[in-house]
């Protein structure tokens, strides 16, 4: 007779395989709504112009995946909020686990699904370009894997950082909501005192936290700010969830 003794990482990892499958609908809605903000949401802007004294017609097309880039953060704030739902944890107790594996679980499951988004995300500006050259209009100056792999690669290291922060926040969300019914209603409150708050105040500094990372320069105080912050909503979700009874609904 003998045991056998699971490492935490290792269980870690086998929660992570089983949520990864189990939550595969949510990458198959990621990728229905970058195809809904391609098709919808992705259309090119022309703008003419004349100069001089004998007047000459300058076009120009700027082509944004915007679209795509709200909704990739909008699903990341909806699926961590869904990950803190009571079938979720329930979840775990097919395996040998315990809160701390659970959180990792969760944690790897969040960075493997802000990586996706970061990538797929980048890759439809590759894909707006060709619509664009499909179009009939030439792109003159454009940024991409082969003419600036440095800045393609930052693209994708930022919008997967942005990704994982807003999971974490809805995942944070949700660990309180799912510990009292009542942050619902201060969080509504919250949220609509914020935005009277900033439609009496706009054009003011009201944008101050978006600025704290969106206005950042350097990227090494980028990715110091984004480690800070997401190792706060990971210590505050846990530290909350390990207040939450056992199978409480």
């Amino acid at each position: 007779m003998f045991s056998t003794q699971w490492s935490v990482h290792e269980l870690a990892k086998r929660q992570f395989l089983f949520k990864l499958n189990a939550n595969g609908p949510a990458f198959s809605m990621l990728i229905v709504l970058q195809i809904i903000a391609t098709v919808f949401l992705g259309g090119a802007s022309t703008s003419t112009s004349d100069y001089g004294s004998e007047p000459f017609s300058l076009s120009y097309t700027t082509v944004s995946n915007d679209g795509q880039v709200g909704l990739t953060l909008f699903w990341a704030l909806i699926v961590g909020f869904l990950l803190t739902s009571a079938a979720q944890r329930n979840e775990s107790f097919v395996f040998v686990t315990n809160r701390l594996t659970f959180q990792l679980a969760n944690f790897y499951f969040f960075c493997t699904a802000a990586l996706l988004g970061g990538v797929t995300t980048v890759m439809l500006g590759s894909v707006m370009k060709i619509i664009t050259l499909a179009g009939g209009h030439a792109v003159i100056e454009t940024a991409g894997l082969f003419s600036a792999p440095l800045e393609f690669f930052l693209q994708i290291f930022v919008m997967a950082s942005y990704t994982l922060l807003l999971m974490l926040v809805g995942y944070t969300l949700g660990t309180f909501v799912q510990y009292s019914r009542i942050f619902i209603m201060l969080f509504a409150l919250m949220w609509i005192g914020f935005m009277q708050f900033s439609f009496f105040m706009l054009g003011t500094d009201t944008d101050s936290l978006l600025q704290f990372y969106y206005a950042e320069p350097s990227v090494w105080l980028f990715a110091l700010k984004v480690l800070l912050s997401a190792a706060a909503l990971f210590g505050i979700s846990f530290w909350v969830t390990n207040r939450l009874e056992v199978r409480n609904p």
